[in-house]
């Protein structure tokens, strides 16, 4: 068998995937876009993949995030703390009722436009798959994000995949 072949079959058989994050939307299927809502605008990256849960694509997404060690605002024992040193002052041991928390946010239909989660578990429990985009928010209870989904994703006609 030529080696030029045997190349050609390696390749099929196991596909170059870059499992390195990069700064803006994913195009297409590539990966799940992370928008992080900053006190400056949001920082956009593209992971590579289906990382399967927001928590996940956010920790993949090269950016400083540091995971809490006691309960999360949703009985989540892993919450996210701090994105980018934010909130500086939080010690990262466990949520405090009323306090400020890093929310996450889905894309939903009609119009297309940001929604709370709303589930139970934290981010580890929102289900994410290539092709959509989730958000994170650091803020009260009724913090929302500032920017639009369609300012995130730029693709004309983009639409949040069903998963």
């Amino acid at each position: 068998m030529p080696i030029l072949s045997v190349l050609l079959s390696l390749v099929a058989l196991f596909p170059v995937v870059d499992p390195v994050p990069r700064t803006g939307a994913c195009a297409g299927t590539e990966g799940v876009t992370v928008a992080v809502d900053m006190e400056a605008g949001a920082l956009v990256r593209c992971v590579p993949g289906s990382p399967g849960d927001a928590r996940t694509a956010l920790e993949r997404s090269g950016l400083a995030v540091r995971l809490g060690g006691g309960t999360g605002p949703y009985g989540d024992s892993r919450y996210v703390c701090r994105v980018e040193g934010l909130p500086a002052n939080d010690p990262c041991t466990g949520h405090r009722d009323g306090a400020p928390f890093w929310k996450v946010w889905r894309v939903g239909l009609d119009p297309v436009a940001w929604r709370e989660s709303r589930t139970q578990g934290g981010p580890g429990a929102v289900r994410v798959c290539a092709g959509g985009l989730v958000g994170f928010s650091f803020g009260p209870k009724t913090s929302q994000m500032t920017v639009a989904p369609e300012q995130v994703v730029t693709a004309p006609g983009w639409l949040p995949p069903p998963c």
